[in-house]
C-alpha cells in the first residue's frame, strides 16, 4: 500500500507542474494583453468592429421571411453610414432591417443575388446614383456574394459572432493594434495607425464623427473622386447607359414577381460632389430616364425632397453620426408617405 501511494505521488507531481506552468503562461499573456490595451486606450484609441465577408454573410442570412418583412438596405458608404438601424427598427416594427451595403462598392451584384434567390420575398431599398448603375460596376460586390454561397457555414457564423464581441470591447482585437503588428512597426520604425474617426456596429451600420478628422480634406478627396465621372460619361453616353439597364430591370421584376418590392433611392449630396455629378450625369438624361423606365415600385431622388436633402454633409457625400436619427426619420416618412412601406 505504501509503495502504491508513493507511486501516485510520483505521477501527480509532473501533472501539477505542467498545470502550474500553463497557468503562469496564461497569466503572463493576460498581463501583456492588458498592458497593450491600457497603452492604446491612453493614446485615444477605441474598440471598433471590423467589417468583413463573414460579417456581411451574417446579415445575408437574415434576408428571409420571418414574422417580420425583411427590409434589405443595399448600397455603398452613403447609406451604410447614414441609417440609424436601432431607430429604423423602432419606426418600422413590422420590418426586419438588414444592412448589406458595402463601403466603396456599388450594390448591383447583391441585387442580382437576391433576384436569383427564390427564398427572398422582402423589400429592397437600393441606394444608388446614376454612376453606380454603370454596367462596368455590376460585379463590385460579387466577392461578398461568392463568399456567402461558397464558403459560409454555421461554424464561421459562430466564429465571426465571437470575434465581433471581442472587437467591440478591446482595442487589441484590431489586427493593426495587436502584438505582431506592433512588433513589425517597431522593427520598421513606422508609426501606429491613426485612431479611427468612424465606427462600425455588429449590424454593419457605421458612424462617422467628423470632429475627429479633417472634414475639409475629406471634402477635397471626394471632389477628386467624383470628378473622375466626367471621363466615365465620355465612355458611356446616356443612350447606351439606359440600354445597359436591362439586367437591372429584369432583377427588379424577378423580386417583385415573388411578392417582394424594389425601391431605388439616390442619397443626397451637396457642394462640389453634387455639382460635379450634375455635369457628369445630367438628371434629365440619366436619373429621370431611369425613373421613368424602371419597373420598381418606387424610384426616389433625395434632391427632390427637401426633408431628405436638408441635412449637412461635411464632406459633401456622407453624414455625421449626430444627424443619423433625423435623417432616418425623414427617410422613413418619405417611404411611408409614398406608400412604399407601412408604419
Amino acid at each position: 500500500m505504501n509503495a502504491g501511494s508513493g507511486s501516485n505521488v510520483a505521477f501527480a507531481a509532473p501533472r501539477w507542474h505542467w498545470l502550474t506552468t500553463l497557468m503562469l503562461a496564461a497569466l503572463v499573456a493576460l498581463m501583456i494583453v492588458g498592458a497593450m490595451e491600457i497603452h492604446w486606450r491612453a493614446l485615444g484609441y477605441q474598440p471598433n468592429i471590423r467589417d468583413s465577408s463573414e460579417l456581411w454573410s451574417i446579415q445575408r442570412d437574415r434576408v428571409y421571411s420571418t414574422k417580420k418583412i425583411p427590409l434589405v438596405l443595399l448600397g455603398a458608404s452613403r447609406i451604410e453610414f447614414a441609417i440609424d438601424m436601432k431607430l429604423l427598427k423602432q419606426l418600422l416594427p413590422d420590418y426586419r432591417a438588414v444592412m448589406l451595403a458595402q463601403n466603396a462598392h456599388y450594390p448591383l451584384a447583391a441585387l442580382r443575388d437576391l433576384a436569383a434567390d427564390d427564398r427572398f420575398h422582402g423589400v429592397v431599398l437600393c441606394d444608388i446614383e446614376s454612376r453606380g448603375l454603370y454596367k462596368m460596376f455590376t460585379d463590385m460586390q460579387q466577392p461578398l456574394v461568392d463568399y456567402y454561397h461558397r464558403q459560409w457555414s454555421p461554424s464561421w457564423h459562430v466564429h465571426r459572432a465571437m470575434l465581433s464581441l471581442w472587437q467591440a470591447y478591446f482595442d487589441v482585437a484590431d489586427p493593426q493594434l495587436g502584438a505582431i503588428a506592433a512588433l513589425r512597426r517597431w522593427i520598421d520604425g513606422s508609426p501606429p495607425p491613426a485612431p479611427d474617426y468612424f465606427r462600425f456596429h455588429a449590424d454593419r451600420s457605421g458612424d462617422i464623427d467628423y470632429t475627429l478628422t479633417d472634414a475639409a480634406a475629406a471634402k477635397r478627396h471626394f471632389e477628386q473622386l467624383v470628378g473622375d465621372t466626367k471621363d466615365i460619361r465620355a465612355l458611356v453616353p446616356p443612350d447606351q447607359w439606359l440600354a445597359d439597364l436591362g439586367d437591372v430591370y429584369e432583377w427588379t421584376k424577378q423580386i417583385q414577381a415573388r411578392g417582394g418590392k424594389v425601391i431605388f433611392y439616390q442619397s443626397p449630396t451637396s457642394g462640389a460632389v453634387r455639382e460635379t455629378d450634375a455635369i457628369a450625369h445630367p438628371k434629365a438624361l440619366y436619373w429621370d430616364r431611369f425613373a421613368a423606365n424602371a419597373p420598381a415600385v418606387g424610384v426616389i431622388d433625395a434632391e427632390d425632397d427637401p426633408s431628405l436633402s436638408a441635412f449637412p454633409l461635411p464632406d459633401d457625400s456622407h453624414m455625421d453620426f449626430r444627424d443619423k436619427a433625423g435623417y432616418t426619420r425623414a427617410l422613413v416618412d418619405a417611404l411611408v408617405g409614398r406608400g412604399l412601406v407601412a408604419r
